[in-house]
């Protein structure tokens, strides 16, 4: 009797444990994310960029404030534009009997980011701060990827 009542639980747990495999593995849309909870392969990156007021050639504090706003705009698409593109780096020694006489390091970056918009800005002790954000669909993005062969140029 207790065989008869052991053999549908295995079954039973089996099927379960099977369906939920099932559910983790699968793609939704055709996207490489395997989270079940993921709708859409949309994805939001997220930089985060700082300006300093200018100490010479603002005439006024309202100027500095733009210029440093502008900066921190700047900034911040650049660090939007490592985390999509990545960055390029050059770096030179020169070593002289042993020993290190020279070190150059250079960061390239290149790219072009389309529809970010600011999400915060702030304002304190003289340094501007920005969040900027950009959505992506990540099939599109790597489409694009592959297409264009950015990674190849300059």
């Amino acid at each position: 009797m207790r065989k008869l009542l052991l053999i549908p639980s295995i079954v039973l747990f089996l099927f379960a444990s099977s369906s939920v495999i099932t559910q983790k593995t699968k793609k939704t849309n055709n996207c490489n994310i395997t989270n079940t909870s993921v709708k859409s392969c949309i994805i939001r990156i997220e930089a985060t960029g700082e300006g300093v007021v200018p100490c010479s050639g603002a005439c006024s504090t309202a100027q500095a404030r733009v210029m440093a706003r502008r900066a921190a705009i700047l900034d911040a698409y650049k660090a939007l534009a490592e985390k999509m593109y990545g960055i390029k780096i050059n770096g030179r020694d020169t070593v002289k009997n042993m020993i290190l006489q020279n070190s150059n390091l250079r960061a390239y970056v290149y790219g072009l980011i389309r529809g970010a918009q600011i999400e915060e800005e702030d304002f304190k002790n003289g340094i501007y701060s920005v969040v900027l954000s950009v959505k992506l669909d990540v099939r599109e993005w790597n489409r694009y990827l592959t297409d264009e062969k950015i990674c190849t140029t300059k």
